[in-house]
C-alpha cells in the first residue's frame, strides 16, 4: 500500500487542489491512499467522504501552534488548542499520531522540540528545498526510534505523490500497525520551487476576496 501522508486540498487557503482532481491524480499515479492534512481544518476530510473514490483516506490536520506546525494523523475532529504541548495532547486524546512535518527546514521548521511528547517526524517532505533537510530528519528519527512518515506536502495536483510511505498492508488498520512498528519504506523526490509561488499566490487571492 502506497500512501502520500501530507496532502492539502482547496480547504487550505494556500492550495488550489479540488477533491475531485486529487482523487483523479492519485489514481493516475498509482497511489493507494492519501492523508488529508489541511491547515487548521478537517473540512476536506469530511467532504472527501462524500466522494466515490476507492482510496484509503487517513484523516488528519496540519495544526498551527505557537512553535510551528504539527500533523495530527488518524483524527477527524478539529484541534482547538494552539500551544504545541496541548495540541499534541489533544491529538493523542483523539487516538491520533502527532508528527512534526518538515522538521529541519529553516523557514518552516519547528521551534524547540524539548519536552514535547511527539510520536514521529516527517523524514521526507517534497517541498524541502535541500535534500540534506530530509536526510537529517531521517537520521534523527532512526536515532530516537520515532515513527517515520513522508509526504508531498502538495498544494497543487502536480506535486501529489512525489513522496509516500509504502507498507505491506491491506487496510488502514494494518497500515497504521506497520507505520508504528517501523515496517515501512520511504520514497520521495523534491518538488519544483514553483510550488511555493503557486501556493503564495493562492493565499494572497484568498486574503483579498
Amino acid at each position: 500500500m502506497k500512501i502520500d501522508m501530507h496532502v492539502h486540498t482547496r480547504f487550505s487557503k494556500d492550495s488550489t487542489s479540488s477533491l475531485e482532481d486529487i482523487v483523479e491524480t492519485a489514481r493516475a499515479r498509482g497511489l493507494d491512499g492519501l492523508a488529508i492534512t489541511d491547515h487548521d481544518t478537517v473540512e476536506g476530510v469530511k467532504q472527501m467522504k462524500s466522494l466515490d473514490h476507492g482510496l484509503h483516506i487517513i484523516p488528519g490536520i496540519e495544526k498551527t501552534t505557537d512553535r510551528g506546525e504539527i500533523l495530527g494523523l488518524f483524527i477527524e475532529k478539529e484541534i482547538e488548542s494552539e500551544e504545541a504541548d496541548k495540541v499534541i495532547r489533544e491529538i493523542k486524546t483523539c487516538g491520533g499520531i502527532a508528527v512534526i512535518p518538515h522538521p529541519f527546514d529553516p523557514f518552516r521548521g519547528f521551534k524547540d522540540w524539548k519536552g514535547l511528547d511527539i510520536d514521529g517526524i516527517e523524514v521526507f517532505n517534497s517541498r524541502n528545498l535541500l535534500g540534506s533537510m530530509n536526510r537529517k530528519a531521517a537520521s534523527y528519527a532512526q536515532d530516537r526510534g520515532l515513527i517515520r512518515t513522508a509526504g508531498s506536502d502538495s498544494h497543487t495536483t502536480w506535486e501529489l505523490g512525489k513522496a509516500y510511505v509504502e507498507a505491506d498492508a491491506e487496510d488502514l488498520d494494518g497500515f497504521r500497525k506497520k507505520l508504528e512498528g517501523g515496517e515501512v519504506s520511504i520514497h520521495g523526490s523534491r518538488s519544483s520551487p514553483m510550488s511555493y509561488i503557486v501556493g503564495n499566490m493562492e493565499k494572497i487571492r484568498n486574503l483579498v476576496r
